[in-house]
Parts: structure tokens; C-alpha cells; sequence
């Protein structure tokens, strides 16, 4: 049996179908369908599957229900999950990244922890005293100009904690150094979450707050150091003050004794020296863009785009480049063949576009593309929007994988941009007034798994069709 034939012979049993008049609504022999619902065969594709929905007359949540059920059949329950978290990633970023919400009021004067002051020990017991010491170790921080922060602990502790709304408008000294534990196991219980992405999802708010946050990572089974019977494997670090806790953030000690930091601090230092950076980050420079760039995108052949806006950036000409790059950015003259290696770098790489209606039809309203920071140039006059998106039509008309995109991602967030490819991802997103910031992904199951949903996309029914966009931009430019 599989999921898919489990979940059809219950509806089969439940609405009283008559197996002979479903085998021949749906074209099927009769052989083929007992196997269909014995679970020795699989539905040959979702139209197949949509016909005997359609035949048992099932509400649009019981064919949705059956449609997934035949889609984890067909490429198990880790890469059906992983895929639905991506998309949920995407729907949700804007509350991801303005996320700070906080958990913990002030604690009441018998139940916060003791003043970070004088040397020793100081036990720490239940959340609120524990909150109470991780944040007055961040104002230590902050105020003493203490210059780093070190943290063990994973991002739902952090989150739990309300870290990133501790550490808002900190001074762009203040590096924090994360190490965080990644799976390289699946676990024995099934999850509809991809434990991997979530770290990601929780430590986009510290993005863009302020600080130089430097996150880090290691493979082993999160299980086993923070959801199982461990001594307080958490530990918040700054020069003066240390925090260990345990993973219900229930109990903890303050250590105030400067011996007992260094330690601590050395310890932190010898795992960090076995981990590896997550995820390298940038704000929007000249440095990054023509430079960085073109460098870490030049050995990735098979890329693709996800955003609103169509990425339009590779059919900018030469006469583009000098007509809108800014004349008073310093050097703009010298900065004209930077910038071509830049649009020629992008030209190569980019094999797969896909953007939605709204984000066409904005970047035809304003001339803007999120893609590139506004300081380096002015708006678009009008024509030549329009003859950018006719040269995008262009490349569709020529077989290029230039796409809408469908439901649910035709809500795909106007200040998110996403490039994929099988050795390279970037994350790329702004907000809050903000310069753009981009994360590049260094760890393998992160870049791997959005590389997969990018690659598929068209197969999962995310993609509206050639015929489809085509017709959508004629209509936009005339």
C-alpha cells in the first residue's frame, strides 16, 4: 500500500463509488485501477489523478488532500515537505523578516534574575529569570561596547528568547558569532517541516537589525544535544558575562567571574574553529555587485530567478548602462565596464525566469527593479520599459524557461529575490528603509533543497504555461 491508495480506498469505501463506472470515467482498464488501489501501481500523472476527483465529487479540500497524497507517493514525504516549506518560506518572508514580537514582559521584581554586578555564580531558575539574564547580558554588550556576543544555542531558542528584538538598532561593531547544529540524519518521526529550512527562517530577523551577525554551523543529529535529557547545552557568551542554560530554557547560571568566561569563551572558540559559516552576507555595495558577484556566480551554468519582477537585467545594452548608470557615484566612468562584466556575468547564468503579474506590472509603473540598488541609477523612462519586457518576450518566443508564476506564488513578496543553482543560492531582500541584503547559502541541504523546488516547479503545477506568459505580456506592452 502507499499513501496515495490508502487515501483513495478510504474515499472509494466512504462515498460508495462504484469501482467499474471510476475505471471507465477515468479511461483506465480494470486490472489498472485494482492496482491503483492496492497500492502496486501509481497514477501516471495528476490529470489522471484530478478524473477520479472529479468522478468522486470531492470538495476542493478532499482533492487537494488526494492530490498530495499522490505527489508524496510519487517523490516521498521528506521531498514533498521540504518543497511545501520552501513555498511557505516564500508567502510568509515579509512576517519572517519584520518579525519582533516580544515573548517576555518585564519580570516581576521576585522573579527576575539577579543584577549582572560582582563576581560568582548566579542559579537561575524558570523562563522569565533566564530570559532576563540573556537579555541583560545583551545590554552588557551593547552598552559597554563590549564589541562580540557569543551564542550556542539553536535558532528556536533564540527566537523563544526574543534575541533578535534584544539586539535591534545594536551598533555595526557588535559581531555575533552563532553556532548552530544542522541535521544530517532524517529522524525516526516524520515532519512536515524541514528542520534545516526553519534554521534559516528563524535567523532572517537578525539580518539587517544592526549588528554583524555571523552565523555557523555543524552536522550531527539535533536530537541528541538539545531535545534529549543534556545538561544545559546552551550558552550565551559576551566578555564579561556568560549565560548556560538548558534546552527548555527552564534553568540556568549566570557566571560573573572572569576565569569562568574565558573558559567558556575558549570552549566557544574550539567548536567555532570546527564549524562552517552558514550563510555569507552583504549589503548592497558597488564592491558586492561588481566585484563578489560576477566572482561567485561565474562557475554556476544553470541558474534560476525567482521574484516579482522579472529579472530584466541581462537584456540591459550598452547604451542602457551609460544612459542610467548615476554620473555622481564616484568613478561612474570607470565603473561602465565593472558593470558590463556584471549584466554579462548574469546573461550567461540566468537559464530560468520566473517572476509574477503584479511584479511586471510595478516595474512598467516605476522603472524600478529591486534586483539593484536605487543609489546606482535612475528610474527607466517608459519606452524603454517596455522594450525591456519586449525583449524578455523575446527570449520566451526563442524557448527560454521565461515563466509566470502560478497559485499560491503568484503572492511571491515584492522585496524578496531568490537565485538557485546546483552550486550557488543567494537570498537577496530589503525592507525597513534598509540597504538590500543578500545571504549567500553556503550549506549543501539548503542549497540543494532550493535548487530541487526551483527545478521543479513547472512539474508541481507552480508555473503558469509558455502560451500562458506569452499572452500575459503582449497584453502588459501592447
Amino acid at each position: 500500500m502507499s499513501e496515495f491508495s490508502d487515501l483513495l480506498s478510504l474515499l472509494i469505501k466512504a462515498k460508495d463509488i462504484n469501482i467499474g463506472s471510476l475505471t471507465s470515467y477515468c479511461d483506465l482498464d480494470r486490472s489498472t485501477m485494482y492496482k491503483l488501489i492496492n497500492g502496486r501501481r501509481n497514477p501516471a500523472s495528476q490529470e489522471q489523478v484530478r478524473r477520479m476527483a472529479e468522478f468522486m465529487n470531492l470538495s476542493p479540500m478532499e482533492h487537494q488532500t488526494l492530490m498530495d497524497a499522490y505527489q508524496i507517493t510519487r517523490i516521498g514525504w521528506d521531498v514533498f515537505y521540504r518543497r511545501r516549506s520552501i513555498v511557505e518560506f516564500i508567502l510568509n518572508f515579509q512576517n519572517i523578516h519584520a518579525k519582533s514580537s516580544f515573548y517576555f514582559s518585564a519580570a516581576a521584581p521576585e522573579e527576575s534574575a539577579p543584577a549582572p554586578q560582582g563576581e560568582g555564580a548566579v542559579p537561575l531558575s524558570g523562563r522569565v529569570q533566564v530570559s532576563s539574564a540573556i537579555h541583560s547580558l545583551c545590554l552588557r554588550a551593547l552598552q559597554e561596547g563590549e564589541g562580540s556576543l557569543s551564542i550556542l544555542a539553536q535558532p528556536e531558542h533564540l527566537e523563544a528568547l526574543d534575541v533578535a528584538a534584544s539586539l535591534l538598532s545594536s551598533p555595526a561593531e557588535l559581531a555575533v558569532h552563532h553556532i548552530i547544529c544542522i541535521n544530517n540524519s532524517r529522524s525516526l518521526l516524520r515532519s512536515r517541516q524541514d528542520y534545516n529550512l526553519q534554521c534559516l527562517t528563524r535567523i532572517i530577523p537578525f539580518f539587517g537589525i544592526g549588528c554583524q551577525y555571523h552565523p555557523y554551523y555543524y552536522y550531527d543529529d539535533v536530537n541528541s544535544h538539545f531535545h534529549n535529557l543534556n545538561f544545559m547545552p546552551c550558552l550565551f557568551l559576551s566578555r564579561s558575562l556568560a549565560v548556560i542554560c538548558s534546552s527548555d530554557l527552564k534553568e540556568g547560571i549566570l557566571f560573573r567571574t572572569p576565569p569562568l568566561t574565558e573558559l567558556l569563551q575558549s570552549r566557544f572558540d574550539s567548536i567555532l574553529k570546527s564549524s562552517q559559516p552558514l550563510i555569507l552576507s552583504f549589503h548592497s555595495s558597488l564592491g558586492f555587485h561588481l566585484k563578489e558577484f560576477p566572482a561567485v556566480m561565474g562557475s554556476s551554468g544553470d541558474g534560476c530567478s525567482l521574484s516579482a519582477e522579472p529579472c530584466l537585467v541581462p537584456y540591459f545594452s550598452e547604451e542602457f548602462l551609460k544612459k542610467y548608470l548615476r554620473g555622481s557615484l564616484p568613478g561612474s566612468t570607470e565603473l561602465l565596464e565593472p558593470v558590463r562584466n556584471y549584466v554579462e556575468t548574469i546573461s550567461k547564468t540566468l537559464l530560468r525566469n520566473y517572476f509574477t503579474q503584479d511584479g511586471a506590472r510595478k516595474f512598467l509603473e516605476t522603472g524600478r527593479m529591486h534586483e539593484i540598488p536605487e543609489e546606482y541609477y535612475t528610474p527607466l523612462e517608459y519606452s524603454d520599459r517596455v522594450l525591456l519586457l519586449r525583449r524578455l518576450q523575446s527570449q520566451l518566443a526563442a524557448g527560454r524557461q521565461i515563466r509566470l508564476m502560478n497559485t499560491p506564488l503568484d503572492r511571491f513578496p515584492m522585496n524578496l529575490h531568490i537565485f538557485s543553482s546546483p552550486d550557488l543560492g543567494y537570498i537577496l531582500f530589503s525592507g525597513g528603509g534598509k540597504p538590500l541584503n543578500y545571504l549567500l547559502l553556503k550549506e549543501q541541504n539548503l542549497l540543494g533543497g532550493f535548487y530541487d523546488f526551483a527545478s521543479t516547479m513547472e512539474e508541481c503545477g507552480l508555473l503558469c504555461t509558455a502560451e500562458e506568459t506569452d499572452a500575459f505580456l503582449r497584453e502588459l506592452i501592447g
